[in-house]
């Protein structure tokens, strides 16, 4: 579903498997980008609503990730096995990647999976900025507390300020998989530091949030209020 030129989700809510975070498709002038790609259970839906929109995902030659959880980039082997595409992580989350830590992946503790190994081609650093042509820019921003390698993405859409926020909202806090509260505190003070036309993160169905200077500052007031030990993992069916 288109989001706004040159952006659209691919994957997530109501658009792939139920596993599967949100995956956007980035056009640039020369390529096709991912960010974020599901999981191997989302991966031919994903690959299908592409080609609806009218593309080739054999077009699709990177892949940037929020952070390396399963329902994230998971699929990235099986992307980079059938299209070459090269994956882009903060080298914090590297090593449960390239390993397949299947419990700091998530994988098999929310979801009943083993998480596929995949090579880390190019590492992300707070700062750098990346450009799809002339009217598509993305600032990298390193926002620790969900992993140690979170990140979130400051888009620059045509003049239209966008921030991809992954998991650092509303993301899961477990020891498990390295969460930080203190380094989070600090993302959330940098990511209300700035101003941002919309923001959308990675469990919204295909949209984008208005209105986000004020609804971040919001969330980041509501951090850690009340942790929440009833988290229900993925990989379970309850009835109530």
């Amino acid at each position: 579903m288109k989001l706004m030129e040159h952006l659209y989700q691919v994957g997530g809510v109501g658009r792939s498997h139920a596993f599967d975070a949100s995956a956007y498709l980035l056009e640039g002038e020369e390529r096709l980008c991912l960010i974020d790609c599901g999981t191997p259970d989302g991966m031919e839906q994903i690959e299908d609503n592409v080609r609806i929109l009218g593309y080739d995902p054999a077009r699709i030659t990177d892949i940037y990730g929020t952070h390396g959880h399963y329902d994230h980039v998971g699929a990235a082997a099986l992307w980079k096995e059938k299209y070459g595409c090269r994956l882009h992580l903060h080298g914090a989350d590297r090593k449960r990647v390239e390993e397949g830590d299947n419990i700091k992946t998530t994988a098999a503790s929310l979801y009943g999976r083993t998480f596929p190994p995949c090579k880390v081609d190019a590492l992300l650093e707070d700062g750098e900025k990346i450009r799809f042509g002339d009217e598509v820019a993305m600032e990298v921003m390193h926002t620790p507390g969900h992993t140690p390698g979170s990140v979130c993405f400051h888009m620059d859409m045509r003049g239209f300020s966008l921030l991809i926020a992954g998991d650092t909202v509303y993301g899961g806090f477990s020891e498990a998989i390295d969460s930080d509260e203190a380094q989070w505190k600090e993302s959330l003070e940098k990511i209300t530091a700035r101003h941002f036309d919309g923001f959308t993160f990675g469990h919204m169905g295909p949209n984008v949030s208005c209105d986000a200077d004020q609804r971040l500052a919001e969330l980041k007031k509501q951090f850690a209020v009340y942790y929440n030990p009833w988290f229900k993992a993925m990989k379970d069916t309850f009835r109530y």
